[in-house]
């Protein structure tokens, strides 16, 4: 067999049916949540009324865009394995039954335990600096004399100290993880960091109003 001939070869099957049952399992899980997790488990709904008779958020509200965002990706990766196990299908020969339907998937080695291991000490860290952001502003505008706060609980409901934590540790995430997908960081891609932490704050922050952005539900 020439190389040319290797070339054309559909690629052996190795777990091509993972991203398969891997969307059905996550839209499973959704369903699962919408219908018998959150009804039974929350005690307000999506919208409610507050006091004042405004509509804002009820406790459902983060948990429903959460579950919805996994059931979008989940579809997107539902329809992107069909259309490309038709393609397959169409492409392939008489012995197509012997190759691989989807995205060569292996077993499970060392360089997949530590991308995880990347994964949770970057998403530990940006949370730890989340944290510790809106405290060391404080303490760096008192030490100039520009405030005079007796801690970060006083400055927590201040701008801009109140989304300090936030904008840097949601940059920072994702900075990591625009590095770890293309294993290199542009300015450009600094850039749509910033937006999208800036964009968050302004949407948690300024368009909801019983909304408190983390680190601040804690204290």
């Amino acid at each position: 067999m020439t190389d040319a001939s290797r070339q054309t070869q559909p690629a052996p099957l190795r777990g091509g049916r993972w991203n398969l049952w891997l969307s059905i399992g996550v839209l499973g899980f959704c369903l699962l949540c919408l219908t018998l997790w959150f009804p039974h488990d929350i005690g307000s709904g999506f919208l409610q009324q507050n006091l004042t008779g405004r509509t804002v958020p009820g406790d459902a509200f983060f948990p429903v865009l959460l579950v919805g965002l996994m059931a979008l990706l989940a579809t997107l990766l539902l329809l992107s394995q069909l259309r490309h196990t038709t393609l397959r299908r169409k492409a392939s020969d008489a012995t197509s039954k012997h190759t691989s339907i989807g995205e060569p998937v292996g077993h499970i080695g060392a360089d997949n335990l530590a991308f995880v291991l990347r994964a949770i000490v970057l998403t530990a860290s940006s949370l730890l600096i989340m944290s510790w952001t809106g405290p060391a502003l404080v303490w760096l505008t008192n030490a100039v004399g520009l405030t005079d706060y007796s801690g970060y609980r006083a400055a927590s409901g201040t701008f801009p100290f109140h989304v300090s934590g936030f904008f840097v540790g949601a940059t920072l995430l994702t900075c990591g993880y625009i590095h770890t997908t293309r294993h290199r960081l542009r300015p450009l891609d600094v850039l749509v960091a910033l937006v999208a932490a800036g964009a968050l704050v302004l949407l948690f922050n300024g368009l909801i109003d019983n909304v408190q952005l983390p680190p601040n539900a804690d204290l």
